[in-house]
């Protein structure tokens, strides 16, 4: 029986950052953000496979922080491949806070609030996402026997929205951060613990602890302070008879919904 294989390719481009150069590699299981999924920005969601290096992208504990590295990668599925730890996860639409289905890799890590389980343990705790098989409507599947998914790398581990409120876990590109550490490393669950929130989801009946409805929220959210425009000494205020027509408050292009 043939396995599930990736066939990786870099790209170098000419923008802001680091980028990686041409190579190939081959995976069995593995992780990333399939195409299609949509990523929260300074300017909303944007689609994963839109994101270069550079890009400011929304986090959970570091604000926006900017994308340092992408990475494409071609997934081959064999047709008679059954495998739950070799098949993407199907998030059915509304299964969580999303309006239409989302893919997940089966080794991407997924952030879990331990705090919401009733457990009586706080924080933030990764698992893989083919675990959450068989939870809800969540179930192994995949979308095409041929399909893409891009990695993000950043200065540090990084916790990244994605549509459905889900939060992704996004490691480090370096071995240490720019500081010399990665100064709040996240916990990874081993086997037996992964398999103990899992079950305590199962029992609560929800999948409140994997999604955030404040993390599916798309609007813009600007990194600059929006100030009203004074008029140059000597120029009338707008807005009193006899004076100009013209607006107080100018918005950068960019911000503005469509």
């Amino acid at each position: 029986m043939l396995e599930l294989v990736s066939v990786s390719g870099y790209s170098k481009r000419e923008v802001k950052g680091v980028q990686a150069f041409a190579e190939k590699a081959a995976s069995a299981r593995r992780g990333g953000l399939l195409h299609g999924t949509k990523v929260a920005t300074t300017s909303g969601w944007k689609l994963v496979e839109r994101l270069v290096a550079g890009d400011l992208v929304r986090t959970l504990d570091h604000g926006f922080q900017e994308l340092r590295r992408v990475r494409a990668d071609q997934i081959i599925v064999s047709g008679d491949e059954r495998r739950p730890e070799h098949l993407p996860v199907l998030v059915p639409s509304r299964a969580a806070f999303n309006g239409r289905p989302v893919w997940l890799m089966p080794e991407q890590g997924m952030a879990l609030d331990q705090g919401k389980l009733g457990v009586g343990i706080e924080g933030i705790s990764i698992i893989p996402a083919r675990m959450l098989s068989g939870v809800g409507r969540l179930k192994s599947d995949t979308p095409a026997q041929t399909f893409d998914v891009t990695s993000l790398f950043f200065d540090q581990d990084e916790l990244v929205f994605i549509e459905g409120g889900f939060q992704v876990y996004c490691p480090s590109g370096r071995m240490v951060s720019a500081s010399g550490q990665n100064t709040e490393p996240y916990e990874v669950a081993d086997a037996e613990h992964a398999d103990l929130l899992i079950e305590a989801v199962v029992s609560k009946g929800d999948i409140s602890a994997l999604a955030n409805p404040l993390a599916a929220l798309p609007a813009p959210i600007p990194t600059e302070p929006i100030f009203p425009i004074r008029p140059p000494l000597g120029i009338r205020r707008p807005g009193r008879p006899g004076r100009p027509d013209m607006p107080v408050l100018f918005l950068r292009s960019e911000w503005q919904l469509q």
